[in-house]
């Protein structure tokens, strides 16, 4: 568990773990899928809320580890 931790909390790219980083990335599926209407409105939605988390939990991980 201890090396999971370290995995999702060491800084990756510029200062940004790997939790921050999927957040991003599933903000950015969220928001082209609706865009693009490949998808429903709410989907698009959960997309964004899902990465929103994620970038709130990697910046709680990040903090708690400095």
């Amino acid at each position: 568990m201890d090396q999971l931790h370290d995995l999702l909390s060491r800084d990756v790219f510029h200062g940004l773990n790997l939790l921050v980083i999927l957040g991003f990335v599933a903000m950015g599926i969220g928001l082209n899928q609706s865009r693009q209407g490949r998808s429903r409105a709410p989907v698009a939605f959960a997309m964004m809320g899902i990465g929103t988390v994620l970038v709130f939990i990697g910046l709680y991980v990040a903090h708690t580890t400095s």
